[in-house]
């Protein structure tokens, strides 16, 4: 009996250490989860809304007024058209919350799920132990919080791809009983395919896994659910490639055709992406790397500790047949950069964010295999030392990652970034004159930004305000002076001076300043329809009423040149402007360029023109004058005068 005793006892003793180390990992593993929260919403409304935002959420707005439905996004960086996908999931919150702020939250909220799903899968197939460093590298590592902290096509890329990376291991270890992970895995691996086309590749290849596994453990009626959702998620912009003769992906093979050499940057910027280096190096500004406790030897932890945990992984794949969650980890972590080794594409960070979640399930598999219970023996005792030591470094390093990202946060909730067009400004400014086009209907607003190409960080406020009352100037290229009562608000690294040619009509309006640092000011005024004798007219429906020409014929000079039109939209279109100037009659210099964006010019409005005209060095005697017209774009036809000719002298002048 005592020595029975003594085994019951010791038994007991047993359990209850298994229990209070469940206990532990349990708490942890909620501790996790609450970091992964605040890195990723914490200050969310502080989210930097630029040109590519605005496009994101102008179709997103759309959608959630029910009046558009996307075939395709934006174009991206390499010239083919992205998916529609991110403006639809975009608009899920917006028809909840009118509010572009819900979008970063719904974004960082699914990668926070991402997140939970990785953590119970890796539980699941290979133990706590691994389950926590995983999610705890992942929960803290610096890319995925930059993305999932910002509204575009590259946020979802690692959610998406940990979602499938995670339901692939379920079904790997489970798939007879689990054939909700294999719909989760199938769908979600086309989601990857559809958020950036970059991703594409290796997700088709993920939905080849899939459709293997299911012919293998003839697992049809999941099978074919998930072949149903992904096909309707890839309808759309199916439908476009069909559209267009399959133009985009013929451009992609013409490309892939001329590439020469090996693009090896990918395993740097692979490199970079999973040790979380060059994080501070991506800043906008030197205030965050200033502000942050410096650790350059947490590269080498990461990276020697992956090195390790992946001679660990191909030894024992070797030595065992049915260790496949650990062969998938292993294939992810090497293919996905050297899907990227024969490309020409200027490599950005962005491009292999689907690498992960593999990384961290290696560490935290080899951790788990090296600390076990089972494995401490006493020849296996170093081991053990060595892979509690490395988990210890890793720990470390999750928290001076977290300590990075907790520095930028309290940065941007302080204002002290320069992150002009942040979420909570936008949607100030966008209440702002929702509540002024709601009191004056027979107003409009015209939104003065600093634009990136033909885009502005404001040009979504159309969307949400669900009228073309709302437009967006250029400040930098003219000014629109509509025909009756209108507001201009002054938007970021704008000076009111653009406003002097119509000062004397306008006020400010206090009580609908966006409250920034300094304010977005609102003024308002009436402007009628000044009639004026034109100097010349086009058969385009623009007259020019007026020339201010600035400076002296002085060789090496040059002129600024502001022209008044009348548009009357007769034959709208876009049209580029020319000016010219001519010595007896030969073409000395020129300055061509387009203003306000010609789909925000409307009937009545006034049109300046901003150009700055350079001077030859050498300015010999004869008879100067400068003539200026327009023309078709991209069609270079130049359009004719109502009287025929195809240009109007501003002035003449002999030296």
């Amino acid at each position: 009996m005592p020595q029975q005793f003594r085994s019951n006892t010791a038994a007991d003793g047993a359990r209850r250490k298994l229990r209070d180390g469940d206990r532990r990992l349990y708490w942890a593993t909620v501790v996790v989860l609450l970091l992964g929260a605040v890195l990723r919403l914490a200050a969310f409304h502080e989210t930097q809304i630029t040109a590519d935002q605005a496009a994101i959420l102008d179709s997103a707005f759309q959608i959630a007024h029910l009046r558009y439905f996307p075939l395709t996004g934006m174009k991206s960086s390499v010239g083919v058209m992205q998916t529609g996908i991110v403006p639809l999931l975009a608009a899920i919150p917006l028809f909840a919350v009118k509010r572009v702020i819900a979008v970063q939250w719904f974004f960082s909220a699914l990668d926070l799920l991402a997140l939970a799903w990785l953590h119970r899968a890796v539980r699941k197939t290979v133990g706590h132990r691994a389950a926590w460093i995983a999610a705890l590298l992942y929960a803290t590592a610096p890319y995925v919080i930059l993305y999932a902290r910002t509204i575009w096509y590259q946020t979802l890329i690692a959610g998406l791809a940990t979602t499938t990376f995670a339901s692939l291991m379920m079904v790997l270890a489970s798939g007879k009983r689990r054939p909700t992970a294999l719909v989760a895995a199938m769908v979600s691996s086309t989601l990857l395919s559809m958020v950036h086309l970059a991703a594409a590749p290796w997700s088709l290849l993920l939905f080849c896994v899939c459709l293997v596994t299911a012919w293998r453990w003839r697992r049809w009626r999941p099978a074919l659910l998930g072949i149903g959702i992904s096909g309707a998620i890839v309808l759309p912009y199916l439908s476009y490639l069909v559209h267009s003769s399959f133009a985009d992906l013929t451009f992609l093979v013409e490309v892939g055709r001329d590439i020469a050499g090996l693009n090896t940057a990918t395993y740097r910027l692979a490199r970079e992406l999973i040790s979380g280096s060059m994080i501070l190096a991506n800043a906008h500004g030197d205030i965050w790397p200033r502000s942050v406790i410096q650790w350059p030897a947490a590269e080498f932890v990461v990276l020697g500790s992956i090195a390790i945990a992946l001679i660990w992984a191909l030894v024992s794949i070797a030595h065992s047949h049915r260790r496949h969650q650990l062969l998938l980890t292993v294939v992810w972590l090497i293919v996905v950069p050297t899907l990227f080794l024969r490309s020409d594409v200027h490599l950005q960070h962005f491009y292999l964010m689907s690498i992960f979640p593999a990384p961290f399930v290696l560490l935290g598999a080899w951790i788990e295999d090296w600390t076990a219970p089972s494995s401490r023996t006493a020849r296996s005792a170093p081991v053990a030392v060595v892979a509690h030591l490395a988990g210890g470094l890793l720990v470390l390093v999750a928290l001076w990652w977290s300590s990075l990202w907790l520095v930028r946060i309290g940065l941007e909730a302080q204002g002290e970034l320069q992150r002009y067009t942040r979420g909570w400004l936008m949607d100030h400014a966008a209440k702002a004159i929702a509540s002024h086009l709601q009191q004056e209907p027979a107003s409009q607003v015209l939104v003065l930004a600093q634009f990136d190409g033909d885009m502005s960080p404001f040009d979504w406020l159309r969307g949400y305000a669900q009228t073309n009352r709302v437009r967006v100037v250029p400040v930098e290229r003219g000014l629109l002076i509509p025909e009756g009562p209108g507001c201009y608000l002054i938007g970021p690294h704008v000076s009111a001076d653009v406003l002097a040619p119509i000062s004397a009509d306008i006020t400010e309006v206090p009580t609908r300043t966006v409250p920034d640092r300094p304010p977005w000011p609102l003024h308002c005024g009436s402007f009628g329809s000044r009639e004026r004798v034109p100097r010349a007219q086009w058969y385009n429906g623009l007259s020019l009423l007026e020339s201010e020409i600035d400076g002296d014929l002085n060789p090496g000079g040059h002129l600024r040149l502001v022209h008044t039109w009348r548009y009357r939209a007769t034959a709208p279109g876009h049209y580029q402007f020319f000016n010219h100037l001519l010595q007896d009659g030969v073409l000395i210099s020129q300055v061509d360029g387009g203003s306000v964006p010609h789909w925000h010019w409307r009937d009545g409005d006034i049109l300046l023109t901003y150009f700055t005209l350079p001077l030859p060095t050498e300015l010999p005697s004869g008879n100067y004058s400068l003539r200026i017209g327009m023309y078709t774009w991209p069609g270079l036809e130049r359009i004719y005068r109502v009287t025929g000719e195809d240009g109007y002298d501003v002035f003449s002048e002999t030296r």
